[in-house]
């Protein structure tokens, strides 16, 4: 239905076919089994703080003022597998632009009640969704995790050689049916570090930007960061072909830039190149 990594204008491209709200963080068709979730940086002044949490996305529900109520949109959230509803998660690059990124197809595993400030300032009630999140391109290019992670813990994915780390990293959580909200937290979790140790590896010390030499040494090895090229955030689980080991200053730009989509688009193109020779 979208393409993860493409740019909607969500009026037109989103809710002309669609509906649902136009407005609001979540929108939820009458006549389409789809739930679609909006997540905007601007969303923290007014307590909605996204993001994730060891690979797992952690969404806010909605509901601005007061302690906020399982119904309406929370309620399609909590329940979209009952009422075979998909969730489809976007993300909205700053407050003023009428378009939002595909992130990825989600699946709510479970969700946590905390206080936060409502709009006006009041402590209040909120919900926090724990979300996986699809940002795989071609879903022939998984391999079923249940047996893959089988005994793996940090440590063993830590000692885990390229090759071994490139099976663990296309390992769906989706790829399994029924898994339980439990197993799908951990092989989340595990996969996410195991994405992160992959591309680490895969670059050898040297930026996968610039192409020059990691800036300095840690006790783990040469300092690089892991950029989500189709992600909202740098910490959740992707694809191989979507992270990339850049040294800090690519990595701002990678964000921050003028020419960041096109710079960002230059870094998928050398990752698939990567990845082609790797996967032979």
């Amino acid at each position: 239905m979208f393409v993860v990594g493409k740019s909607y204008r969500r009026a037109t491209d989103i809710h002309e076919h669609f509906g649902g709200q136009r407005r609001g963080g979540i929108a939820t068709p009458k006549e389409h089994r789809a739930v679609f979730l909006f997540t905007s940086p601007g969303g923290e002044e007014l307590g909605y703080i996204d993001g994730f949490v060891d690979g797992v996305f952690m969404y806010t529900g909605e509901g601005q003022l007061g302690d906020m109520k399982m119904q309406k949109g929370n309620l399609a959230i909590r329940d979209h597998k009952t009422n075979g509803k998909k969730l489809y998660l976007f993300e909205k690059q700053n407050s003023k632009s009428p378009f939002v990124n595909f992130v990825g197809e989600a699946e709510c595993i479970g969700y946590h009640e905390e206080k936060r400030p409502d709009r006006d300032g009041n402590l209040r009630n909120v919900f926090v969704f724990h979300l996986t999140v699809d940002s795989i391109f071609d879903k022939e290019q998984v391999y079923e995790p249940r047996k893959i992670y089988g005994d793996y813990n940090e440590t063993k994915l830590r000692n885990s050689n390229l090759r071994e780390l490139r099976v663990l990293a296309l390992a769906a959580v989706s790829a399994f049916p029924d898994p339980s909200p439990r197993e799908q937290a951990v092989i989340t979790r595990l996969r996410s570090e195991a994405i992160k140790l992959y591309v680490l590896k895969r670059s050898k010390g040297i930026c996968e930007g610039c192409g020059d030499p990691a800036p300095f040494e840690t006790k783990s090895g040469p300092f690089l960061e892991c950029h989500h090229m189709n992600r909202l955030a740098d910490g959740g689980p992707d694809h191989p072909e979507n992270v990339v080991a850049v040294c800090p200053n690519c990595h701002r730009r990678a964000h921050y830039a003028m020419d960041s989509k096109e710079y960002n688009q230059t870094l998928r193109d050398k990752v698939k190149l990567v990845e082609a020779e790797l996967a032979l």
